[in-house]
């Protein structure tokens, strides 16, 4: 199997965990409460083996927000809250009180927006950092029981490629709400993420000179 190095699984760790912490910045803006972030670990392994990761959810089924992108390379990305986070956060954030048997009716609005702003963040520091250019597809909200439902069926179908997969765990202490991000880059070859985190690298130690 085709690996990075340790020197370009760090560079590209940093890269996502800097996307991440403006992520948790504008999180932490919008409910007016800090949120507070882990380093996310970066896996790189075939695509064929993605079931491997399917009980990272923890959960029968989480709330998402999915959003999908193409460009230098595929992938999707998610925020994902377990079902009694998903009830907790909605509550907060409207000021009414919300069930689990209620929150089908209000929580897709609420949770897009987060999702929207969260993802967007993520995504757009890592196109910015990496200088490569991505199309977004738009949010949408489900509800899922394996991380297998956060791949495009084009992908899936296609059996072939690299998975990156990037995880955040995130804890809203005040609210006492927890979940994770998840980032999986489809990449048919390494070659062009390698020049891409060499060229950001550079480019970054030229400005620090």
């Amino acid at each position: 199997m085709q690996r990075l190095s340790s020197e370009d699984l760090d560079a590209l760790t940093e890269i996502i965990n800097i996307g991440v912490g403006k992520a948790a910045g504008s999180l932490s803006d919008i409910i007016g409460s800090h949120v507070v972030l882990k380093v996310p670990k970066v896996d790189l392994f075939p695509l064929d083996d993605l079931h491997k990761i399917a009980n990272k959810l923890g959960h029968d089924r989480v709330s998402s927000v999915l959003q999908f992108f193409k460009g230098a390379f595929s992938g999707s990305a998610a925020l994902i809250f377990p079902p009694e986070s998903a009830v907790q956060l909605v509550s907060a954030l409207t000021g009414d009180t919300v069930t689990s048997q209620s929150l089908d009716s209000v929580r897709s609005g609420t949770l897009m927006e987060i999702g929207n702003i969260v993802i967007n963040g993520i995504l757009g520091s890592i196109s910015n950092i990496l200088k490569c250019s991505l199309d977004f597809s738009l949010p949408e909200y489900r509800d899922i029981s394996t991380i297998t439902e956060l791949v495009s069926h084009n992908i899936l179908n296609n059996h072939s490629g690299l998975i990156v997969f990037a995880e955040a765990n995130f804890f809203i202490k005040a609210l006492e709400i927890s979940g994770f991000i998840v980032v999986l880059f489809e990449i048919k070859s390494l070659e062009n993420l390698t020049s891409m985190i060499a060229n950001a690298i550079f480019a970054r130690d030229s400005n620090a000179v």
